[in-house]
């Protein structure tokens, strides 16, 4: 999905927040911004957006010195999301379709976001999660090929987002008893998309071969994918594509079928899909 002109002055308010969440003074901030400014005029609009801020975050990182600007926001983002996981939990128990319930779940969990919103209410989203509707439904098709899927490629993407990753992943393996999946996270830290590291001592070990990309984007960009991660995303029979960073770099780049559950956040991605800011997609790409 190519960028448009939203999508430049997106990026520019996120270095400018940059500036403000390290209360950097105005010679610091001026050079962060210059160099964000020097970054933003060297692309057309032929890329996609995550591409972009891959660059910019690097060279943020290199001028301030630190390797993981949102590190404290991950940790705490699992921190409170791991609170509501007991109580989703015992809601699914219940439920009178379990496995279109936690993908709810899921896609409830996408609200969290410190790239496009620095402001969301988890606990607002968890009450009214199991009464979402999504403008795109493909749940039926998923459910169908879920049935007779041997490997499944599920794409990550933030951090706190990970632990409802885990709710639906374990209903799905309570679905298919034989099916092997892989959860594909970063290969470095990007704003608050999940790697490796934030992951350790959960759940999802237990649940999930979990795999670095090796990608550094916001977003799965398959032309930064290491090997390994490249080959589980063609060769599993389903593939998960969690958030709007990873539908802005498969959807209509992948060359495969998609399943994309994401949360629409911005009007650029709202265009693209269809839907408005504040819809719930649950749908199946073709390329």
């Amino acid at each position: 999905m190519n960028i448009s002109k939203e999508c430049y002055l997106c990026i520019y308010k996120q270095i400018f927040n940059i500036t403000k969440k390290f209360n950097l003074d105005d010679k610091k901030a001026s050079k962060v911004l210059r160099e964000g400014a020097k970054i933003l005029s060297k692309y057309d609009i032929d890329v996609v957006p995550p591409l972009i801020a891959a660059e910019e975050y690097r060279k943020i990182e290199k001028i301030l010195g630190i390797d993981d600007l949102f590190y404290k926001e991950k940790k705490l983002s699992i921190k409170e999301a791991l609170k509501f996981k007991p109580y989703l939990k015992e809601k699914l128990k219940i439920s009178k379709d379990k496995l279109f319930d936690a993908c709810k779940v899921a896609v409830g969990g996408n609200v969290i976001d410190f790239g496009v919103h620095h402001e969301f209410n988890l606990e607002e989203e968890i009450k009214k999660i199991f009464d979402i509707e999504f403008k795109k439904n493909d749940y039926n098709e998923f459910k169908q090929k879920l049935v007779k899927a041997n490997t499944l490629c599920y794409l990550a993407d933030n951090a706190g987002e990970n632990i409802f990753d885990e709710i639906l992943i374990e209903v799905i393996k309570e679905f298919n008893k034989n099916i092997k999946i892989y959860y594909v996270v970063r290969g470095k830290p990007i704003i608050n998309d999940v790697t490796i590291k934030d992951l350790e001592g959960l759940e999802i070990w237990n649940l999930a071969e979990v795999i670095d990309s090796g990608v550094d984007s916001p977003g799965f960009l398959l032309n930064k994918a290491n090997k390994t991660s490249k080959e589980i995303f063609y060769n599993s029979d389903i593939v998960i594509s969690k958030g709007m960073g990873n539908f802005e770099c498969l959807y209509e780049e992948a060359n495969r079928e998609v399943f994309y559950f994401y949360k629409v956040k911005c009007e650029v991605v709202a265009r693209k899909s269809n839907a408005e800011v504040g819809d719930y997609m649950l749908f199946k790409g073709d390329r």
